[in-house]
């Protein structure tokens, strides 16, 4: 069956809107939802109208189809270069190192100049680590929280700690603590 609609589902303002409307709203990484919507987010490409239909939309319409893909765009995924696999791969063998530890832990750190990924690597080992974490303890409706994304600046104190772990998992904060 072909479709003679100039507007197929899928496409246009009404796409758009449905893409960036407050139901779907982007959280940020250092919050429970928002890192919860960095795991699972799977961007499926819009799909590319032919020009004839495309030049058929209205002005609007047009500008939406083409934010849909900007948008689908600005989520693209990782590459997986050798570096971000280091990261992710010495991660999960601490993590497995540390699993029965009872003492002396060890810790990872990830230095470099900036702009080199240091903070995608990071991100990209959570998200492994959950999804593994979601295979080994399956179930509907599972609230577990196996990773805790902040950030603080290098000065942080304990408490400033403290307070984005806090915010992290949704929880009130008075302005005396958040001091």
């Amino acid at each position: 069956m072909v479709s003679t609609d100039p507007n197929p589902p899928g496409h246009g303002r009404a796409a758009w809107l449905t893409a960036v409307d407050d139901a779907d709203e982007h959280h940020y990484l250092t919050t429970v939802e928002g890192w919860r919507q960095f795991v699972a987010d799977a961007p499926r490409p819009p799909q590319l109208l032919p020009v004839s239909q495309w030049e058929a939309l209205a002005g609007a319409d047009q500008l939406a189809d083409d934010e849909a893909r900007l948008d689908y765009h600005t989520r693209l995924g990782v590459v997986a270069t050798s570096a971000l696999r280091q990261v992710v791969h010495t991660g999960r063998r601490l993590m497995l190192l540390n699993r029965h530890a009872t003492s002396a832990r060890r810790g990872l750190i990830v230095s470099g100049a900036a702009g080199t990924g240091k903070t995608t690597a990071i991100t990209q080992l959570g998200k492994t680590y959950q999804l593994i974490d979601r295979q080994r303890h399956p179930g509907p409706g599972t609230e577990r929280i196996p990773v805790v994304y902040v950030t603080v600046p290098p000065a942080a104190t304990p408490r400033m700690l403290a307070v984005e772990f806090a915010r992290f998992l949704g929880l009130p904060t008075t302005a005396r603590r958040a001091a």
